[in-house]
């Protein structure tokens, strides 16, 4: 099998994958909160899943870094080398930077500042703001709706716009990524549970993963 073949096998199967996890959420939703609660818990599966996907992902880029830098691409290599690490501290930021793994007790800063009391950024709370709903949940939902629908439409009727994201190589959703993304988060809102956020944030590190395993091409898809 060759990789184009192996790179659709395996969307299509981790696609499936994300399909049926996200119906069982909405049926452990259906059952009530204490129920939904089960799957979304501190540590649990889909925090562990979200915290692989993000790895994953920087690991896709990191990859990438070196291949460009065999081509001499300066400009790729910065691009993948910004993803490689925005990924992983994600990632980091998700698991609290092993803090529970390997059981290390936050510093008085977190403590006193960071609403669960653990050693991340995205749970400090900064003159009465909860980063995490203003920043990391609200914001980010707006910037990802935006790369999801607006990006592709936009990129291809500026040209301006298209020379300089090939300039950078930086990589955009193909449509099958966007209609994944769509239905997902269509699924997701309508179980209409507390921390059903932490599911977006699954579907988005799963998405990204396999928009940077294979992303769109601007001049033929």
């Amino acid at each position: 099998m060759n990789s184009r073949k192996l790179i659709t096998a395996t969307e299509i199967i981790l696609c499936t994958a994300l399909f049926i996890f996200t119906g069982y959420g909405m049926y452990l939703g259906s059952q009530g909160q204490e129920a939904f609660d089960t799957l979304v818990q501190e540590d649990g599966l889909v925090e562990n899943l979200t915290a692989l996907f993000l790895f994953a992902a920087s690991g896709v880029s990191l990859y990438r870094l070196f291949e460009y830098r065999k081509m001499k691409k300066p400009l790729w290599i910065f691009t993948a080398a910004f993803m490689a690490f925005l990924f992983f501290f994600a990632a980091g930021e998700e698991i609290s930077w092993g803090q529970r793994i390997f059981d290390i007790q936050s510093g008085e800063f977190f403590l006193e500042n960071n609403k669960q009391a653990e050693t991340n950024l995205h749970n400090l709370v900064v003159g009465g703001k909860n980063l995490n709903k203003l920043i990391f949940s609200q914001l980010m939902f707006i910037v990802m709706i935006t790369y999801f629908v607006f990006s592709r439409p936009i990129v291809w009727k500026v040209p301006s716009l298209k020379n300089l994201v090939n300039k950078f190589r930086i990589p955009l959703p193909k449509t099958q990524h966007i209609i994944v993304m769509l239905v997902v988060t269509l699924m997701i809102l309508s179980i209409g549970k507390v921390k059903e956020s932490e599911l977006h944030e699954l579907s988005f590190a799963f998405v990204f993963f396999l928009i940077f395993l294979n992303p769109a091409k601007l001049d033929k898809e």
